[in-house]
């Protein structure tokens, strides 16, 4: 490899982006914001790479405010809004400037719903995109030294990661020194991996299931979407209790490079000696595993015995940028550049500002 790819460049920048963006008030900002407001009911609202991170703001939102959370991408959440009595509405956006987010902005203020935005964008810079509405609230994590907001490839390691912190931490700064130890743990737990035999089953069969239960879901969807928009593999998600209803014929009729099984251990227990939380579990992981054998496929868990949803895939989402960025390395693709340059016609289907 004559150069350092983006991937690689964006995931050396990780401990550093995620420090500072902990040290803003964005946190801070965004708990100040919703505190004093009505929100039984609260929307999230996230697109492409910022749809996980609005998954795991529910667990954040909800085990800070008993409220009730949904989650949407913007054509379903703007049909949400239209037949639903939201308090508060959130969209979260990277660059600040995502059109179907401002859309989704638009509906939640014709309906009388509070618009809250969480992006990596100047506050000045995305309030004039908001064509400076004082009804919406704007919480920025901008690092002016990074250039944070702006998007450096298609796929940005922060764009998921650093909004979960801001929905996680509410100003405390007390989760700092945790995250990043969870960085070291995801780049350790990756660097003992047989990542050469995990590309070649991937360029031999280019598919990937995951299995994941409600309270694993945003990492699922976090795999789902940087896997399928690096172009590296075929992403299929099976939530685990309905796989056993059919769903498993996949497996046995199409060959797989590899199987993630998202497990919460049982508290105390750790990845050396595993206890799983229940028996369906424990039975899973012995199938899938031993079906990876068959097929000479990869089987790997991403497990902890984390308590609480929110801190058990915070660890969880750490180790995906090494993993894909590393898979992306061995089959020569930078994952974050998978198309150059990017076709103009997908171009105009991303900006389309018609009605849909």
């Amino acid at each position: 490899m004559s150069e350092k790819f983006v991937s690689r460049e964006q995931v050396e920048l990780l401990h550093r982006r995620i420090k500072f963006a902990e040290q803003t008030d964005a946190s801070k900002e965004l708990y100040a914001d919703l505190l004093f407001r009505k929100k039984d009911h609260i929307l999230v609202v996230g697109a492409g790479g910022s749809y996980p991170a609005a998954i795991f703001a529910k667990y954040a939102l909800s085990g800070q405010f008993y409220c009730t959370t949904d989650v949407a991408t913007p054509q379903t959440a703007i049909n949400m809004i239209h037949h639903n009595s939201y308090d508060v509405i959130i969209g979260i956006s990277y660059s600040g400037k995502t059109p179907d987010i401002k859309a989704t902005a638009i509906t939640a203020l014709y309906e009388g719903s509070h618009f809250v935005l969480i992006t990596g964008a100047q506050k000045e810079v995305v309030s004039d995109f908001y064509d400076n509405d004082k009804r919406i609230t704007i919480i920025s994590y901008y690092d002016p030294l990074e250039g944070t907001g702006k998007e450096r490839g298609m796929i940005s390691m922060a764009s998921t990661l650093i909004p979960c912190i801001v929905f996680d931490d509410w100003g405390e700064r007390k989760l700092i020194h945790e995250n990043q130890m969870a960085l070291f743990s995801a780049q350790n737990f990756v660097g003992n991996l047989n990542i050469s035999k995990i590309a070649n089953c991937i360029k031999k069969s280019p598919i990937i299931h995951v299995f994941y239960e409600w309270d694993t879901h945003a990492t699922a969807a976090d795999i789902e979407s940087k896997f399928t928009e690096s172009g590296v593999a075929h992403v299929i998600l099976h939530e685990k209790k309905n796989f056993s209803h059919g769903r498993y014929t996949s497996l046995y009729k199409q060959d797989f490079a590899l199987a993630i099984n998202l497990t919460r251990y049982s508290v105390g227990s750790s990845s050396e000696h595993k206890f799983y939380r229940n028996d369906y579990d424990k039975v899973l992981a012995e199938f899938l595993e031993n079906l990876c054998n068959t097929k000479d496929s990869f089987y790997l868990e991403f497990g902890s015995a984390c308590v609480g949803p929110a801190q058990w895939n915070i660890e969880a989402l750490t180790k995906l940028p090494y993993l894909i960025t590393s898979i992306g390395e061995e089959l020569g693709i930078d994952i974050s550049k998978p198309l150059k340059p990017f076709p103009g016609e997908a171009t105009k289907l991303y900006d389309y500002k018609g009605k849909f």
